[in-house]
Parts: C-alpha cells; sequence; structure tokens
C-alpha cells in the first residue's frame, strides 16, 4: 500500500485492505486458522516521516531481551613514560639535579590520558563477540592501537601471607593472556551466568599496552629517492646480508655488504641509547646485531667472543639463531703430525639455540665456522618478528613461616629479541617503576597514615626511584658503549687484519662494579624463574644477568617468568627520638604501591546504571512469573514490540527523505490468529560464533492473554472483550542438543472428545493439573509409553496401562510426549522446561466462522 493512500485512510479501513490484498493469493485453512497481522512502522530520524505497513505472520519470533550482553570491565595499563612516571623516568639521561616530583595531579586525570598508568573502561559487548572486536573498541576509547593492547582474563587470589603490613600486598592478580580470536565474549563469564540472558552481567579483565615503542630512524636520501625507495634500501641491505656466503676463512665477511647498510647502521648508532631510550622509544637492534656479528667473526679459536651471535645448523641440518655461551678448551684430538700419543687442546665453543632449551645445545670447532655450519646472524635463519614476551610477578617473603608468596598486579612486558640482558634489565626497572611511582599514605585498615610515617615512607620511596634511574642510565650507557665498540673493532680489523681483537671483558667487570654497589639498594630483586612455578619451589630459580655478552631472546624464553622479589624496608631509627620511633612502629613493610586507577566518565554512568538494574529496578526483572520459575514469556513479547533502532547494515531507505536512514522500528499486533505459534529465537549467530540460549522461559498452559501486546487502534483491541484474547496452549516442541546437532521431542495436549468420537473444539477445561496421573505414578512405576516391538515387559505394560487407565477417567485434559515412535503421557509440570522451542497456542473462543468451516459434522 502506498504511503499517500495510507495517510488518507482510515488505519483499520488500511489493515482491512492489506488483509484483503494478502487473501487474493493465500487463501487455505492455513491463512484462515494460523495467519494474523503485524503492525509495524518505521520513523525516520532527519524528517520524523513514519512509514506504516501490515505485514501477515504465521509465527512469531520472540527475541530474549536485548540487554543480554557481556560489559567488560577492563582495567588498561599503560607502558611506564616520562609522562606517567617522572618521579623516575623524567631523570634518565638528565644530569641536573632530581627534583621530587611526587606531587603529581593523576589523581584528577580523566581518562584516556597519557599522564594515567591504570584506567578503567566498562564497554557492553555482544555475547558472540571475540576478542579481536573488544580491542577495537578499547582503541576508540582510550587511543591505544589495537595492536599494542594485551588482553587478559583477571583473576583475585588473597596471598597466602600469614601477615601482610601493607594493605595492597593482601591480594594477588593473576593475569592470563586472551588471543584475538578467542571467543565468544560469553565464554568469559563464570559458568553460573552462561546461560542467564536476562539481565547483563560483567567480565572482569585487563589489558596491557605493549610496553615497546617503536623509534622511526630516518634513512638519509636524495632528492630523488621517495619514501618506497628508503623501505627498498632497507629490504635490499638484509637480503643481501642473508644472502652472502662465508664458507672460506680466507675470505671473512665484510662488515658492511653495501654502502646502504652502512647509512642505516650510522643511523640507528645516532639515536640508539641517548636519553630518550628506555623513556620515549626502545630501539630495535637487529640491524646493528647483523654488523656485530660480522664484526665479531672468528678467523681462529684465538677469536672466539662470549656472546657472539650466529645462525648455526644443528645435526638435522635444520638453521637456528643463536648464541655463543661457552668456550670450552679439552684434549680430544690428536697430533696432527701422528707421532707419539700426545695430543693437542681443541677449542669449541657451545651455542645455545635461541627459544630451544639447554638440552639442545652444541658444540662447534673452528672448523665448523670456515666450512659454513656457522655463519653470521640471520644469514640463513629469518629474525622472529614477534618480541620477547613474559610475565612478571610480584613476591615477598613471609618472614613467620619463611615462605614465598605472590602479590599485586602481575604484567606484561616485552623486549626485543636482539638486546642485551642488561638492556633488557633497563626496560623491566622502568616499566617495574609504576609501582613506585604513587604514595597511597593510608594504612590496611584504609585510615590515613600518620604525617610522621607519611614522609618516611615518601622518603624511602623516593631514593629507591632514585636509585633506579642510576641503575637505568647505567646500563643503556653500557650498552650503547658495547655495540659502538663492537662494531668500531670490525671495521678496524678489516683494515689492519693484525688488529687486537675485541675484549667485552673489561666493560663487563665495570658494569658489574657498578652494579654491585646499586643493586642492593633496590626495594626488589629480579629473578628468573619457570612460567608454572614463580614461588621459586625448584632448583631453577636464578638472578637475572644484567650482562652486555646474553641477549634477552636467547636467555629467555615462554617457558620463563620474571619475579621482583620485594624487600621489607628496615626501620632505620635509631638515631631518632622516642615520638618518632612511636609513629614509624609498623612502618616496616614493602614499597610496592600500585597507581591510582581512574574509571571513563561514560564507564562509571554505564557501571551505576547496572548497579541499578542489579538491585532490583530492571523492569525485566520485575515482571512476574508463575512458579515454574524462568524468564517469563511476556518479557520476550514486550522485546518483540519495542521500539528498536536499526542499524547502519541494513539501513532503510525512507520515502519521504529519499535517502538511506537508520529508521527506528516498532511493531505491534493487529490481528491475532485462531491458532498462535511462537518460536523461540535460541539461537544466536555471528560471522565466526555461534550459540544456543537455554535460558528457561516460563509460558502458562492456560489464560495467556494477549491483549497487552496488541495495537490499542485496531478493530480486535477495541471491539472484542477479554475473552477473545484469551489463549490456551495444546502443544509444544522441543529441542535438545547444540549448534552442531540435535533431536526434536513433541509435547501434545490430547483434548476430550465427544462420545461418538470428534473432537469437541468448545472443550473447557481448568488447567489444574493432572492429578489423577501424578497418584497414579506414585502407585507404580514411571510409564515409558509403548513402542510397537517385541520383548516388552508385563510388569512394564501394566503400569502403562494403569497410568493411562488414570488419565482417561479424569476429567483434566491430557498431555503426551512424542519422542519418535515412543509416545508416553506427561504431567503438565513438565511441559515447562528450557528445551522449549515452539510454542503452539489456540485461543479459547475461536471465531464462529473457523468452527462452522472446519469443525466435523456428525
Amino acid at each position: 500500500l502506498e504511503d499517500k493512500f495510507i495517510e488518507k485512510t482510515d488505519l483499520s479501513r488500511v489493515g482491512q485492505e492489506a488483509w484483503r490484498r494478502f487473501l487474493r493469493r493465500n487463501r487455505s485453512a492455513i491463512s484462515d486458522l494460523s495467519m494474523g497481522q503485524v503492525y509495524n512502522r518505521v520513523t525516520c530520524p532527519a524528517c520524523n516521516h513514519s512509514s506504516k505497513n501490515f505485514d501477515p505472520f504465521n509465527m512469531l519470533s520472540l527475541p530474549f531481551p536485548t540487554v543480554a550482553e557481556v560489559i567488560f570491565q577492563c582495567t588498561v595499563v599503560r607502558r611506564a613514560t616520562a609522562l606517567n612516571c617522572p618521579n623516575t623516568l623524567f631523570f634518565v639521561g638528565k644530569r641536573h639535579q632530581q627534583k621530587d616530583r611526587s606531587k603529581s595531579s593523576a589523581v584528577n586525570l580523566s581518562p584516556p590520558s597519557k599522564e594515567l598508568i591504570f584506567e578503567e573502561y566498562l564497554i557492553p559487548m555482544s555475547r558472540l563477540a571475540d576478542i579481536g572486536d573488544l580491542k577495537m573498541k578499547l582503541q576508540n576509547l582510550s587511543g591505544i592501537p589495537a595492536k599494542d593492547l594485551r588482553v587478559c582474563k583477571k583473576e583475585d587470589i588473597p596471598s597466602n601471607a600469614s601477615e601482610t603490613k601493607n594493605s595492597f600486598t593482601n591480594m594477588y592478580t593473576k593475569v592470563s593472556a586472551l588471543p584475538d580470536k578467542e571467543g565468544p565474549c560469553v565464554k568469559l563469564l563464570q559458568q553460573a551466568t552462561l546461560d542467564d540472558v536476562s539481565s547483563p552481567t560483567i567480565a572482569r579483565i585487563i589489558a596491557f599496552e605493549t610496553t615497546l615503542v617503536h623509534r622511526p630512524i630516518e634513512i638519509p636520501t636524495n632528492d630523488r629517492q621517495s619514501v618506497a625507495s628508503r623501505a627498498e634500501m632497507i629490504d635490499d641491505a638484509s637480503t643481501t646480508a642473508d644472502e652472502m656466503s662465508t664458507d672460506s676463512s680466507s675470505h671473512p665477511p665484510a662488515v658492511y655488504q653495501n654502502k646502504a647498510e652502512e647509512k642505516i647502521v650510522q643511523e640507528y648508532l645516532k639515536v640508539y641509547g641517548d636519553e630518550k631510550e628506555c623513556v620515549v622509544f626502545d630501539t630495535n637492534p637487529t640491524p646493528l646485531a647483523k654488523v656485530i656479528s660480522r664484526s665479531l667473526w672468528p678467523k681462529s679459536t684465538k677469536d672466539f667472543t662470549l656472546g657472539l651471535r650466529v645462525d648455526a645448523i644443528d645435526h638435522r641440518n635444520h638453521w637456528f639463531p643463536g648464541s655463543v655461551i661457552e668456550i670450552v678448551v679439552d684434549g680430544t684430538e690428536k697430533n696432527p703430525d701422528g707421532e707419539g700419543d700426545a695430543v693437542q687442546p681443541t677449542t669449541k665453543v657451545k651455542v645455545h639455540f635461541d627459544n630451544f632449551s639447554a638440552k639442545w645445545d652444541e658444540m662447534y670447532s673452528i672448523d665448523h665456522f670456515t666450512e659454513g655450519r656457522v655463519c653470521p646472524l640471520y644469514s640463513h635463519a629469518t629474525p622472529r618478528h614477534k618480541p620477547t614476551e613474559f610475565v612478571v610477578h610480584n613476591r615477598g617473603l613471609d618472614y613467620k613461616t619463611k615462605k614465598c608468596y605472590l602479590f599485586g598486579q602481575s604484567f606484561y612486558i616485552q623486549c626485543h629479541n636482539e638486546w642485551s640482558t642488561a638492556r633488557a634489565g633497563a626496560h623491566i626497572l622502568a616499566q617495574a617503576s609504576r609501582f613506585l611511582e604513587v604514595s597511597h599514605f593510608k594504612n590496611e585498615n584504609g585510615k590515613r597514615m600518620d604525617a610522621v610515617v607519611r614522609k618516611i615512607a615518601e622518603k624511602e620511596r623516593h631514593e629507591s626511584r632514585k636509585v633506579i634511574s642510576r641503575v637505568i642510565e647505567a646500563l643503556i650507557r653500557s650498552d650503547r658503549k658495547y655495540t659502538e665498540s663492537a662494531i668500531d673493532s670490525g671495521k678496524e680489523t678489516e683494515k689492519d687484519a693484525n688488529h687486537t681483537p675485541f675484549d667485552v671483558s673489561v666493560m663487563s667487570q665495570i658494569l658489574s662494579k657498578k652494579l654491585s654497589e646499586v643493586l642492593p639498594l633496590l626495594p626488589f630483586d629480579v629473578r628468573v624463574t619457570t612460567a608454572n612455578s614463580p614461588l621459586g619451589t625448584n632448583d631453577e630459580e636464578a638472578p637475572f644477568p644484567f650482562s652486555l655478552v646474553r641477549t634477552i631472546g636467547n636467555y629467555m624464553n615462554a617457558r620463563h617468568s620474571l619475579v621482583l622479589h620485594w624487600r621489607e624496608k628496615p626501620d632505620n631509627l635509631n638515631n631518632s627520638n622516642s615520638s618518632t620511633k612511636k609513629h614509624s612502629e609498623g612502618l616496616k613493610h614493602f614499597l610496592y604501591s600500585p597507581p591510582f586507577l581512574a574509571t571513563h566518565k561514560q564507564s562509571r554512568a554505564l557501571l551505576n546504571a547496572h548497579q541499578k538494574d542489579s538491585s532490583g529496578n530492571n523492569p525485566i526483572k520485575r515482571h512476574p512469573s508463575s512458579s515454574h520459575g524462568g524468564l517469563s514469556i511476556g518479557v520476550c513479547l514486550t522485546e518483540f514490540c519495542k521500539e528498536q533502532q536499526l542499524d547502519a547494515t541494513g539501513c532503510w531507505r525512507c520515502p519521504a527523505c529519499k535517502a538511506d536512514r537508520e529508521g527506528k522500528q516498532r511493531m505491534t499486533l493487529w490481528n491475532l490468529p485462531d491458532l498462535l505459534t511462537f518460536h523461540l529465537k535460541r539461537f544466536n549467530a555471528s560471522s565466526r560464533w555461534r550459540e544456543k540460549i537455554s535460558t528457561k522461559v516460563d509460558f502458562p498452559l492456560t489464560g495467556l492473554n494477549m491483549r497487552e501486546w496488541c495495537d490499542k487502534e485496531s478493530p480486535l483491541y477495541q471491539q472484542s472483550d477479554d475473552e477473545a484474547f484469551i489463549y490456551d496452549l495444546v502443544a509444544v516442541v522441543n529441542h535438545y542438543g547444540g549448534m552442531t546437532g540435535g533431536h526434536y521431542v513433541a509435547m501434545c495436549k490430547a483434548t476430550a472428545c465427544s462420545p461418538d468420537g470428534d473432537e469437541d473444539v468448545a472443550y473447557n477445561f481448568n488447567g489444574a493439573g493432572v492429578t489423577e496421573l501424578d497418584r497414579a505414578e506414585e502407585e507404580a512405576a514411571p510409564s515409558s509409553g509403548w513402542r510397537p516391538s517385541l520383548g516388552r515387559s508385563k510388569e512394564k505394560e501394566s503400569s502403562s496401562n494403569a497410568a493411562a487407565k488414570a488419565v482417561a477417567e479424569s476429567a483434566e485434559p491430557l498431555w503426551l510426549q512424542f519422542d519418535d515412535d515412543l509416545v508416553e503421557p506427561i504431567p503438565p509440570r513438565n511441559v515447562v522446561s528450557e528445551t522449549a522451542y515452539v510454542l503452539f497456542y489456540r485461543r479459547r473462543r475461536m471465531r464462529p466462522s473457523n468452527i462452522a468451516k472446519y469443525s466435523t459434522i456428525g
């Protein structure tokens, strides 16, 4: 029907005309008995034009409430920078006097902000969305690119410490990473709430910003070279290095393979380890590592160097990158002159392969180098694109039980594979400084600390920040000096073959001496443990090596984790007066202090709304239901008739604007059939995930009043009494199973028949329940129906006959269950279940025309 006709004509007349046109091609018993009309309106948000239509239906597909979504309470942890950790990282690389910047305005900031460390967002997601969709929403809210977010499940576990003097050590937050394709979101909830789609549910997760920030390197080019040619220059330098051959000791590898690589390395050396390193940027040293490998390449056994990065072929003829971790001198080879039994000592190197355990280490001699079985780094192997990643735990020692315990927030950290453990150690300390940046001046009871105690605690924390700054600066400078010296040594060796080989031992000794003075002043020890045993219950725990000759990608792998073992600070108040000692009593505690958690403004409003719904103000929760429990069918009908916003994917074209609009649609029931069929939309599907909703829907066996959901302008609503809206259940189709398969079982009501065998369509019943059937079930064994097969026991047959006879003699309606060829009576209380899928209702007072047409006349 055209909009002009609808605007000029009375709405009831429009409905009649729409139904008349439908019956022209669809007149049948089905249309007379089981088809009705829905009044459909779509309103344009731009011009407010309302497009009206009358649609026929033979089944109403009832949705579950749209609030059946997952709300993610997500804590975003930003990486440590000079903006959010100014008290520690602002002074790294700066020689001027440090000043205390503890009076930070972080408490007054609102997310998103780069000056914050912990931010909280509440994000509503579809039950069938996945982690990739969640990361995109987080990107829009926090401004952090989705590729830089590591989303994890979080679980708060009480720490097993017998006594803690710091309230922040009472709880341990365990994290476990979620892949991008993890889903659907509903699976991240507790099992008890998986099937409850009647109200929003909250899942607590945490997202870590990657701790690495790529440093852009400007490659000098002439005016004719474009940005694309710069990328080709970088690719050409790497492929040339990959294709080079080192099968002859008389032709050692050149330090630079071409001019392009030399330019790239020179640009890297200008910025690597500068004042912005570890504070603003984290330079990937892979191009430098390849050049260092060629610079330190041995021509003889005396040139073997600890930490040399190589590509080595294993016993299966596979190439893997590795590091020289030990130089071994033994006497296994005979004298080459063959005279006597004297042996000549042989020097070999032990190579540890990246991402492999120590049992796969292999020994190589200088012959393997000259024969090409050991080559410079990444000549044959491919660099890993993903950085080394591991979890960092906070740990303490319970002095009463002498056992370690985990506490606080564990977090993820990433390091470039070719970083030395010294450079990686600086990165670890920088990220750990997030838990020293803010001072919480409250004790474990939530009361504000005394002024004297606050002053002492802040002084200790300030001293710890200064120590971390000094250690970070020393590690970065030593790593930069090692890199420059190794490359310069290779260039000198190319010019002069008799040049003294590079010796890193002097640099290592200087760094070790510095660290031995400052590491004990740190508020924690950095230790390496296995990933599944952060408490250190095995013998594999070791101090983290702040070394120049071992790369983090070679030293650690996915089976390792880091532990910050926090030290308790002593009182150190022997020279203080008694008043100070009294105030400082109980001050002996860890300096660990988590950052402030700032909540997003819109998220706070969403959280308040959720708490309001949870407190019983949700209209869905208030909807009356019967003793069967579950979600009332009235809620589903209300959801069907509720106004909804059309999404952008299926836009409606406004006939007035002549443009696609995201209109608002509302549907109400206009005309009801005698046989009303409901389909419960239990199956959800997205582009990737599917689920079956097993929420129980409570529907009445008798007396379903449909007046509430009929349009008030319809003739049915205005001209009929309540009797025309009353429906009684006659059949149910149940679905057992899931998305991949299942089984259908029907339940039907057998109505009373007249003495001559005809069904009495005007039979009325009160639906009080089959009391005689229940009594028969208690007296006899449960009926199992009847099957047209042999071997049926007489005992079962007699019990079934007794139950059937009791039902036949009862004045109450009989419900039968049809499971393939098995038919058996069931009590009415079993009709309503969480497996109900399709419901069939019959109007209690059918239209006289249909009775006259389709009733059997005796």
